[in-house]
């Protein structure tokens, strides 16, 4: 017979999980480090998995306990949430906002065009190359750049998204600059692939991280390939290519069957798509 789950344990748990090990976590929850190893153990054998490695300098997470976290931070959000609301006597409802790492620095540059401090709802932008899943709740709104296909999904399109490549102003048009190329898991993604693809002997250099490109291709060291959103946003910047049809991708917002009549859900779609409409671009400092 399966044994039902300890929530007390999944609690703690997360407890140990943040802090890396026993230590730290009794000192955070005050319970004694003997008390928290037993209940991991407790939980470890409810689930009937391995979920620390236990090692000298602390506890390490196993894959199966790395995933459990994922779900436990959910949980523990929706438990602050509930706490806010006691202490507070009203809470507002939280929409969970996914998108990739311009598109969610474009979200919170145009801010005000979309959402106020009095509204009924309140963002969590959720910036990070894993696509959360809709399906599991895991977020409410994903700006997505396809179509859903799951039945359970629902989806509304609100535009485009063109790319080209990009220099700084200051370098003369015909200084033989080398590209930006992304690595890890930016590598992974469209336009990771396309620069490979089509221009893996004009990279000079590689980054993971977009945001920290940009940087280099400001200062005049290299050419770089971006969503229009982002180039057209810099005066420092200057395009050197058209618009690179090929990379062209659809713009969607994807929330869950279920949840795309939940009023406050519907408000903060609607109001998402009458901004992304307007095809709006980053506001740098």
């Amino acid at each position: 017979m399966k044994q039902n789950i300890d929530w007390e344990n999944l609690r703690l748990f997360l407890a140990v999980a943040k802090a890396g090990g026993l230590a730290g976590a009794a000192a955070r929850t005050r319970i004694s480090a003997a008390t928290l190893g037993r209940r991991v153990s407790a939980l470890e054998r409810s689930l009937n998995l391995r979920l620390v490695e236990r090692e000298a300098r602390g506890y390490l997470l196993t894959p199966a306990g790395q995933k459990l976290l994922l779900q436990l931070e959910d949980m523990d959000q929706v438990a602050q949430s509930i706490t806010a609301w006691r202490d507070t006597g009203q809470a507002k409802r939280r929409i969970r906002i996914s998108g990739g790492e311009w598109t969610t620095r474009l979200l919170m540059d145009n801010l005000d065009g979309f959402w106020s401090p009095e509204a009924d709802w309140t963002p969590e932008f959720l910036a990070d190359p894993r696509n959360r899943d809709v399906a599991r709740r895991q977020i409410d709104i994903g700006v997505r750049n396809q179509r859903p296909k799951q039945e359970w999904l629902a989806g509304q399109r609100v535009g485009s998204v063109s790319f080209a490549i990009y220099q700084s102003a200051t370098v003369p048009a015909d200084d033989d600059l080398g590209l930006i190329g992304p690595v890890e898991n930016e590598g992974l993604f469209p336009t990771g692939i396309w620069i490979r693809e089509n221009h893996a002997d004009e990279v000079s250099i590689t980054v993971n991280k977009a945001s920290l490109a940009l940087m280099l291709v400001r200062k005049g060291h290299a050419r770089m390939l971006l969503p229009m959103f982002v180039g057209e946003a810099y005066p420092d910047l200057v395009r050197t290519t058209e618009p690179i049809e090929e990379l062209q991708t659809e713009r969607w917002l994807v929330m869950h069957q279920d949840e795309r009549h939940e009023p406050l859900v519907r408000q903060a779609v609607s109001a998402l798509a009458r901004l992304l409409k307007t095809d709006p671009v980053l506001k740098p400092d």
